[in-house]
């Protein structure tokens, strides 16, 4: 892939990793080979008295049944699990390939990142998908996914770069701009309790409204000019709007918030920015 002027840079292709392809090919040709040395070598061998054999002969077909079966399991299991679109990663867009179509996904019309964890990990975050808004598809880019790491760096911030000042924008032409969280619980649930990243995106949202001077969650109005600031906790890692009073009026963590890079530099700049 080539760089050109509307899509920006060329960044890096990422797509399922073929590892397990790797290893279910090499085993399916020796689990095959080992079928056939059981069939041409022994069983032909103990038919012909070549080789004296004791016990019923049909343990042997019942052994290049279950060899066979297995090798065709491990082979489709792997194909079925290397399966998925290709990300082509741009500076300002992302092309999605998948069998015979191609999308090309301005990251300035993304609304949702949604950053989530899978597997064994329990801390970091593996996975990312994202939509250009709350009615559309998700396109997750899983674990599975090459280079997953830079990946999701790349993403995170540079949406931020291109989204933020856009929704700035809208905000000072009188607008509000909603974006959509989803509890902690359940994405703590989802960590042990989904089994593909399907289920990961089967979740339950809520939306909470932007305003150049206030914050509208669940019927609950945050006026900026009332908060003494803004943070991101190190420890928790939670997003944080402190009144006043010295207490803390919101607190979301930050994984739970779609787009949360973007939401963070916003409140950064409405509510820390205005109290200098």
């Amino acid at each position: 892939m080539k760089s050109n002027s509307e899509l920006g840079t060329f960044i890096r292709k990422t797509a399922i990793s073929k590892a397990m392809l790797y290893i279910a090919y090499p085993l399916f040709v020796f689990l095959t080979g080992l079928s056939i040395f059981i069939y041409f070598i022994l069983i032909r061998s103990i038919n012909d008295g070549s080789i004296n054999f004791s016990e019923d002969i049909s343990v042997l077909y019942y052994s290049i049944a279950f060899l066979m079966t297995l090798a065709i399991l491990l082979l489709v299991l792997a194909i079925y699990i290397s399966r998925g679109p290709i990300f082509y990663i741009y500076e300002n867009a992302i092309i999605i390939k998948n069998k015979d179509t191609k999308k090309t996904l301005f990251i300035k019309d993304i609304q949702d990142v949604y950053l989530f964890t899978s597997g064994k990990n329990i801390l970091g975050i593996n996975n990312i998908a994202f939509r250009t808004n709350n009615t559309e598809d998700w396109y997750p880019i899983s674990a599975r996914y090459s280079a997953i790491y830079i990946v999701i760096k790349f993403l995170r911030s540079r949406h931020a770069e291109l989204y933020t000042p856009l929704v700035l924008k809208k905000l000072e032409e009188g607008h509000a701009v909603n974006f959509t969280y989803v509890d902690f619980s359940n994405l703590v649930m989802k960590q042990f309790a989904a089994l593909n990243t399907k289920s990961y995106l089967n979740i339950k949202t809520k939306t909470m409204q932007l305003y150049k001077d206030k914050l509208v969650v669940e019927s609950e109005t945050i006026y900026f000019a009332d908060l003494l600031s803004f943070s991101v906790s190190d420890w928790t890692n939670q997003i944080q709007l402190t009144n006043r009073a010295n207490k803390i009026v919101f607190k979301k963590a930050f994984t739970s918030v779609f787009s949360g890079h973007s939401f963070v530099a916003l409140l950064d700049e409405l509510v820390n920015k205005n109290k200098i």
